[in-house]
């Protein structure tokens, strides 16, 4: 079995190093830049459960001042990807069971219904594109790089509900994967060291070539419930 391993480096090496990803536009503020950095590194697994945080240590990393990482932290916090202890001490969450049972139960539901809609409009270069990122998570489990597995999912699973075309649909879905993101990394390495999602990520594409959105939507489905039962079973206190 292939078994990629999750280390726990200082994370604002990580953060010195991490993008935008294109979530940025013309205009932004430095809070907004900010925000899109942090968010990325929650929704990618980039920053595991309970790390600990500084707006000092952000701020170097993101080469800005302290005020544009504390507005970003305050959003995060609001949208509960964030938790502020003692009035200072920052901290990524790590998920309860109870809540993670609820948010993949909403999941389910709404990720089927974005892949179905996908798969109905997605343009034929979108899948193209969409068939690389699996190429690359493959790449990532092969090579034993997590955190490059974790990214890698991320933007197959969100790229795809993008191209549904919901954007009130999507939001909600990114705000819950905002909120999974850095408890995916107790995934590693039972289920994410095997081939398994990548398998479901095939079937995936070959449905978005039929167009057949059901068979996709159920891939979808059977992607997470087969991961989550690694995770539930993580997650019992």
């Amino acid at each position: 079995m292939l078994t990629p391993t999750v280390t726990a480096p200082d994370p604002y090496q990580r953060l010195t190093h991490l993008g935008a990803d294109g979530q940025l536009s013309r205009g932004d503020t430095l809070a907004d830049q900010a925000y899109a950095r942090l968010h990325q590194a929650l929704i990618t697994g980039l920053l595991a459960p309970e790390q600990v945080l500084t707006v000092r240590g952000v701020a170097a990393s993101f080469g800005v001042s302290l005020t544009p990482v504390r507005e970003a932290i305050q959003r995060l916090v609001a949208a509960r990807a964030l938790t502020i202890e003692n009035g200072r001490t920052i901290r990524v969450p790590r998920l309860d069971l109870e809540t993670y049972r609820e948010i993949l139960k909403i999941r389910i539901e709404l990720e089927y219904l974005a892949a179905k809609a996908a798969a109905a409009r997605i343009p034929n270069e979108e899948i193209d594109a969409l068939e690389k990122i699996v190429e690359t998570h493959r790449a990532a489990i092969e090579a034993g790089d997590a955190h490059a597995t974790l990214a890698a999912n991320t933007e197959f699973h969100l790229r795809m509900y993008r191209a549904s075309g919901c954007t009130i649909l999507y939001g909600i879905i990114e705000s819950l994967w905002l909120r999974v993101g850095p408890t995916l990394n107790l995934l590693f390495p039972q289920y994410c060291g095997s081939l398994v999602g990548h398998e479901y990520h095939m079937a995936a594409i070959e449905a978005l070539r039929r167009r057949d959105g059901e068979t996709l939507g159920k891939a979808m489905q059977d992607d997470l419930t087969t991961g989550a039962k690694y995770l539930l079973r993580l997650l019992k206190p």
